[in-house]
């Protein structure tokens, strides 16, 4: 097992190598220059003496855009060199500057990345761990229950609510949401936590947020564990188990809770991840000050080292989750074993059928000669 969680961690590094490496060139290559932003500012202002070009170049030669020095810049620097930087800046705990002071809407809270970055991400907890906590537990809830009661009328209303929301997106249900939530007299708007409105008020601003993450991922728990439910239930081993008399109490704990439990928990990290970091449409709505706002202002204005910073936090906690949720498998179920490595020698194998063809190419040869040979005496 321990050689098993070894050959993940070094899968996990070279994923997460081959996704920033990916994500920087894409960004580096095709993202607007928040540098050239910055220069337009600079230029336009009224004590600058200095064309453009210059202020442009400096610019370039500062955040490492640009071989030289600010007197004499040189030429571009190549991206994979700038990649190479970054990676190598990251190991002496440097994660780089937000390049377009624009772009930071608290410079003098958010003076590092990580700052930037872990500060808001408090707010987008706050929507999505109760979603996540409601989500899960309704939804497998409701998943079983509808398992059970497969083709009933519970289970029809199940299906029929499942795939509204599933079909419905976040940015049609969100309107609806603020509009029903506004008439209740709850404010559009979720407030800052320092705001200085009572605790009670900022909760119920929140209600309306997480209620809408909480039924599409309540959706989707109510389909796969009643899917699993339904696969346990027409099973040979419980068919087996009803005809020796098992009661469905002790069906449930002994068949049905065991065999869905681990693919249901399969589902919690990635599902928990991905309402971080895609409540983006929520966050707009309500005006959320959650790590997505920050992600969605990066993007579009091309500051690269935000946008890594995110990529790399996101492609390490899912690859990270995929570790344990393998982990885990053994721990829920001691039956399931990890493969190991084939003993046979691949290497041996090319070897031996690389000789075997020498040999056919000799034995060929020698036949021919003999047959000539033969042929020149019968003359």
């Amino acid at each position: 097992m321990f050689k098993y969680i070894r050959q993940r961690i070094l899968f996990a590094l070279l994923a997460l190598i081959i996704i920033s490496l990916f994500s920087y060139v894409l960004v580096a290559a095709f993202a607007p220059n928040p540098v050239r932003a910055l220069a337009e500012k600079l230029v336009s202002s009224p004590t600058n003496h200095r064309t453009y070009d210059e202020i442009l170049k400096e610019l370039e030669v500062q955040n490492g855009i640009r071989y030289g020095t600010l007197a004499e810049p040189g030429e571009y620097v190549p991206i994979l060199v700038r990649y190479f930087k970054y990676i190598g800046n990251i190991f002496r705990g440097n994660w780089g500057a937000i390049i377009n002071p624009d772009n930071n809407p608290n410079p003098g809270e958010y003076d590092t990345i990580p700052k930037l970055f872990f500060t808001p991400l408090k707010y987008s907890i706050l929507v999505s761990a109760p979603a996540f906590l409601f989500s899960s537990v309704i939804g497998t809830s409701l998943g079983i229950y509808s398992g059970y009661k497969r083709g009933k009328l519970f289970d029809s209303f199940t299906n029929i609510f499942v795939l509204i929301f599933i079909a419905l997106p976040s940015f049609i249900i969100a309107p609806i949401a603020i509009t029903i939530a506004a008439s209740m007299g709850i404010l559009p708007e979720v407030p800052d936590l320092s705001s200085g409105l009572s605790g009670g008020a900022i909760f119920v601003a929140y209600l309306p947020p997480i209620i809408v993450v909480t039924l599409g991922s309540l959706a989707i728990y109510t389909t796969y564990s009643r899917n699993q439910v339904i696969t346990v239930l027409t099973s040979n081993y419980v068919l087996i188990a009803k005809s020796k008399g098992l009661s469905p109490k002790q069906i449930f704990f002994k068949y049905v809770l065991r065999n869905i439990s681990i693919p249901i928990f399969a589902l919690v990290f990635p599902s928990f991840l991905g309402l971080i970091s895609g409540s983006i449409i929520v966050e707009r709505f309500w005006n959320i000050k959650g790590t997505s706002q920050v992600i969605v202002y990066a993007f579009p204005s091309g500051e690269i080292n935000i946008v890594m910073f995110s990529v790399l936090f996101f492609t390490l906690l899912s690859l990270v989750s995929e570790i344990i949720t393998d982990i885990s498998y053994a721990i829920l179920d001691p039956r399931i074993t990890y493969g190991v490595a084939s003993k046979k020698n691949y290497w041996a194998f090319y070897k031996a059928y690389l000789f075997r063809k020498k040999l056919i190419k000799e034995l060929l040869k020698s036949e021919v000669q003999t047959t000539n040979e033969k042929g020149i005496k019968n003359a």
